[in-house]
Formats: structure tokens, sequence, C-alpha cells
């Protein structure tokens, strides 16, 4: 298994935050992602922050269980369902008359 990175957030979205190990290709969009027991996490969706210290944007996997400060590794297998965006209960602003 090669190591991607340590799940370090969870954001509001329901999105997981991932900081991306030195030394690592930056080619992971798309990438599916697993924990040291080898169980689903996620999917890559974008690499935010700076060439130098990257972070990667994860869309979890339906029902996944993963620790904040938990490793995530590389996962050779693609076929996994994944949640959208969480676009819960936010209130919208009114338009001024």
């Amino acid at each position: 298994m090669e190591k991607i990175g340590e799940i370090i957030h969870l954001a509001k979205s329901g999105r997981l935050i991932v900081k991306i190990e030195e030394n690592t290709n930056h080619n992971l969009i798309g990438q599916a992602l697993i924990d040291d027991k080898g169980t689903n996490v996620g999917k890559i969706i974008e690499l935010i922050g700076s060439v130098k210290s990257p972070y990667a944007s994860v869309i979890p996997t339906l029902n996944s269980k993963y620790n904040v400060g938990g490793k995530v590794y590389k996962s050779h297998n693609v076929n996994h369902q994944y949640n959208s965006s969480k676009k819960g209960n936010k209130s919208r602003r009114r338009k001024m008359k």
C-alpha cells in the first residue's frame, strides 16, 4: 500500500480533508483511498493549497468509517459508491426589495 496522507478534518460539506505526504505524486484526482485495514474511505475530488504542501478534498464512500488522524493509502479498486456533498438545511438569502 502506498501511503497518501492523513485525515485532518471533516468539512461542513461532508468532505474529508487529507494532508498529502511529501514526495507523493500529485496526480491524485479521482484516486480511491483506503485505510490501514483496507476499508474504503473515499475518493479524491480536488487538490487544494500550495504545491509544496497540498491537501486533498475527499468524498467519503457510503457508510465509510474513518478517523480524523487516520492514515490513508491508495486503493487499486475503483468500484465504490460515494456520498455527494451534503446540502442539508442551509438557509438561503432573501432578495432585498
